[in-house]
């Protein structure tokens, strides 16, 4: 007697192709609706951790804007000097030995991690809010009340640069190519003819300018970390 065999509970659909044969198995309904879901599951989460740059309140360590700004009202609003001595203070150095280290940093690569430095995020932040607020808003909106007519500064929270900056970090060398240099039309303000962004590069050290880059690559994700700081949302 010839054994039978066994009827498989799912068909299978082939083709062939170079001589080769493939097979898929077809699906059920109820397979089909949970590939759905949690593929739905995964797009939303992709989504939400696009979310940033992290809300100012929750990104700074109180710490860190103290020391800033104090040493920022010292040096009469001279951003490179308050950073220098605040980093020389912190490294047991001088502003000068910190100022020339700073010529060594790379303009190409950011030496910070945005999604795992929180002290990064929340000195860049610091840097952010007294520096670039005015113009591109609390939010980073680009909504600011120093604003131009017509000349609206970016929005890092567009879907782009969020998704961007949740697959691969965005655009960090441009956007410090940005910051160091002039950046936007040219436009006449106050009777003065200027960039709508004027030039930062001989405002802020190197290290401010990857850190304002670090802030603008952070995700509401890893706001988890800046519980360390007391903040509450």
């Amino acid at each position: 007697m010839k054994n039978r065999q066994s009827t498989p509970s799912r068909s299978a659909l082939g083709v062939t192709l170079e001589g080769r044969r493939y097979t898929s198995v077809e699906v059920t309904p109820s397979q089909a609706r949970s590939a759905v879901a949690a593929l739905s599951v995964m797009l939303l989460t992709m989504i939400g951790s696009c979310a940033g740059p992290q809300p100012l309140s929750l990104a700074i360590n109180p710490r860190d804007e103290d020391a800033y700004v104090s040493r920022l009202n010292a040096s009469n609003a001279d951003a490179r000097t308050a950073y220098a001595t605040w980093m020389a203070a912190e490294q047991n150095s001088t502003a000068e030995e910190v100022l020339r280290v700073d010529l060594q940093l790379s303009q190409t690569r950011n030496p910070f991690d945005a999604h795992h430095d929180p002290q990064a995020v929340s000195r860049g932040a610091v840097i952010y809010e007294n520096h670039c607020a005015r113009c591109h808003g609390d939010d980073a909106r680009g909504q600011g009340p120093s604003i131009l007519p017509d000349h609206p500064s970016t929005d890092f929270k567009t879907f782009g640069k969020r998704f961007a900056a949740t697959l691969h970090s965005g655009a960090p060398r441009k956007w410090f190519r940005v910051i160091r240099d002039v950046s936007g039309d040219s436009v006449i303000y106050e009777e003065v003819q200027m960039s709508a962004m004027p030039a930062f590069g001989d405002k802020l050290t190197r290290e401010q300018i990857w850190l304002v880059v670090t802030y603008l690559q952070s995700l509401d994700i890893h706001t988890s970390a800046s519980a360390d700081f007391g903040h509450t949302p």
